[in-house]
């Protein structure tokens, strides 16, 4: 080929040695290290200072590292039967993993196409058909000796034989650098620790060059420690600005089309550039500092080009349409009454993740009626209705028709709705004190049930270990960390003025002040929808009944949008009426 910049592989550890005099002053240009350099590996998570800052958007965190066992040829020399030992090893240490990282190896050989669709479809598999590697000698005997294998959580992942011996990678959602980083170092040992077992060989460690990889290039370290982050600034400002700062970071920016896929929008994949003459930990760590680094830069561009109109990564929500900049300024100063709430905290989810469908969230009853312009073609648009519609609520159980026919082999039953109480902000918005008072009125108002809703308040805050566990068990407790609810200020001051109400039979339960204020569900064992609905019903007449003797007021009811919810995907009966 007449497109290599390197182009060059080794087919064992030994092609290092016997031709030193080609491969020592290659690799030494390349990587820019002395011919006396050592190479120091250090995985110790502990040495990581600091994560990836939460406001940064990134979408996935992956982390990989190629290894090749003593005693075996690398991918391009490797014989037939080297390649079958390795992977015999490989599914013998495989069974040996630790429980966060057990799952399960899929042989190429032999696989049936349910297994190959389902990995083409989280991005799992390799297949066979690239030039290089063709020509390097990697794709002989296709596809004999090689395999996959991921964990039960698809967050660690082998490739055996395919352009390294094996290539372990650690990755998930989000921007949690170290926890992938720990992921990877308990999984490197737990393969080397069953391999060593086994075969009583160990990882080919070099003094001078590290880990040894077919390609001089990821010699060292071989490790790519990468994000995906969303930089509307920086492209902006110029994307070949954006390869030069980088390239001061000791960075690499790619598309995130992978290394020859080119760039699309304004997301890229920023990992390490180095791989020889630094630790493991140091490279996690100039990636860790350098997105940090580039994200502070990406926000001052932003202002400069953008002003204050915010930039909504989720370019295809229904912000990004109905969010203009006409009505950006004429709204952008209002602070609704209840909360204080402004139409930059509404949209903070579409602004700062690019999955967004809505995107908007409202913080009190105001926030419907104050950014009216940008919520009502949302919420029309959302739901399908004319601006002149009206919602009409009924919850008269006894105009239900029927029920389950007797023999649906269903399993259970579950309907809930949400429910605000005027007054009080909404969860986004709501402010400390009335997320308290809105607890208050609750768990004053559960002591008023009687008969099979009769049951016990669970606050969150000074929650006893076993109380939680039984919650658990129950699958009746919400936690925080979901990213969506934090950026949308739902999980401000976690966990006061929080908690789980259920009666003794554990068929009614209410959940407040998490998405809502209140989550009040009805479900049982069986297809008895009739009767779910009913003590639904009864429920919400209850709660209202008691948060009105107690303080005056109803909850939130809407002409237009019926029952009031923090999401506009929820207005109208806040139902959601489910079976399995």
């Amino acid at each position: 080929f007449n497109n290599q910049h390197c182009g060059i592989y080794a087919g064992d550890w030994d092609s290092y040695k016997d031709f030193a005099p080609v491969f020592d002053p290659l690799i030494q240009e390349y990587h820019g290290i002395s011919a006396s350099s050592k190479h120091t590996s250090d995985m110790d998570v502990g040495k990581i200072k600091g994560n990836i800052a939460e406001d940064v958007p990134v979408h996935s965190c992956r982390i990989r590292v190629g290894r090749s066992i003593d005693g075996f040829g690398l991918s391009p020399g490797i014989t037939k039967e080297q390649r079958v030992g390795v992977e015999k090893l490989m599914v013998s240490a495989v069974k040996n993993f630790p429980a966060d990282l057990a799952g399960q190896y899929y042989p190429l050989a032999g696989m049936q196409e349910s297994v190959r669709q389902q990995l083409v479809d989280d991005h799992f598999l390799f297949v066979s058909g690239d030039r290089n590697l063709t020509v390097a000698g990697m794709e002989r005997d296709w596809p004999e000796g090689r395999g996959i294998f991921h964990n039960d959580k698809k967050t660690f992942l082998i490739w055996v034989n395919e352009e390294d011996q094996l290539r372990i990678i650690s990755m998930q959602m989000g921007g949690d650098v170290r926890g992938v980083f720990e992921r990877l170092a308990k999984g490197i040992k737990a393969v080397g620790d069953s391999v060593k077992k086994e075969s009583g060989k160990d990882f080919c460690l070099d003094a001078k060059y590290g880990y040894i990889h077919s390609c001089p290039t990821n010699l060292g370290t071989g490790m790519r420690a990468s994000v995906h982050v969303d930089l509307p600034g920086w492209t902006q400002h110029g994307v070949a600005k954006l390869q030069a700062r980088c390239e001061e970071l000791h960075l690499q920016p790619r598309g995130t089309r992978g290394e020859s896929g080119g760039q699309t929008g304004f997301t890229y994949d920023i990992s390490n550039k180095h791989r020889l003459g630094y630790s493991e930990v140091q490279l996690v760590q100039k990636m860790i500092d350098g997105v940090n680094k580039l994200w502070e830069e990406d926000k001052k561009f932003q202002k400069q080009y953008f002003g204050d109109f915010p930039f909504i990564a989720s370019q295809h929500s229904l912000v990004a349409k109905h969010v203009t900049k006409d009505k950006w300024d004429a709204l952008k100063n209002i602070k609704t009454k209840t909360s204080g709430f402004t139409l930059a905290k509404a949209i903070a989810c579409a602004v700062q993740f690019n999955n967004q469908h809505c995107g908007i969230y409202a913080g009190d009853w105001d926030s419907y009626k104050d950014f009216a312009p940008v919520f009502d073609p949302l919420i029309q648009e959302y739901h399908g209705i004319s601006s002149t519609a009206v919602h009409t609520s009924d919850m008269d159980f006894n105009k239900i028709q029927g029920n389950i026919v007797d023999g649906a082999p269903v399993h259970s039953t579950r309907i809930r709705v949400g429910r605000s109480i005027d007054g009080f902000g909404l969860s986004p918005g709501i402010t400390k004190e009335q997320r308290i008072g809105v607890e208050k009125l609750m768990a004053n108002a559960v002591q008023t049930f009687s008969g099979e809703l009769a049951g016990k308040y669970y606050p969150l805050a000074g929650m006893e270990e076993s109380v939680r566990q039984q919650l658990v068990d129950d699958h009746f407790l919400f936690v925080s960390g979901d990213r969506n609810l934090t950026v949308a200020g739902m999980e401000r001051d976690w966990p006061e003025g929080r908690g789980i109400f259920h009666n003794d039979k554990k068929t009614f339960l209410i959940w407040v002040n998490e998405e809502d204020q209140l989550r009040i569900i009805s479900m049982e064992n069986g297809g008895n929808v009739k009767g779910v609905f009913e003590r639904l019903c009864n429920g919400i007449k209850m709660v209202g009944d008691s948060v009105k003797k107690e303080s005056g007021k109803d909850f939130c009811l809407d002409k237009k949008y019926g029952y009031v919810h923090s999401c506009p995907t929820n207005l109208g009966t806040g139902m959601r009426a489910s079976v399995h």
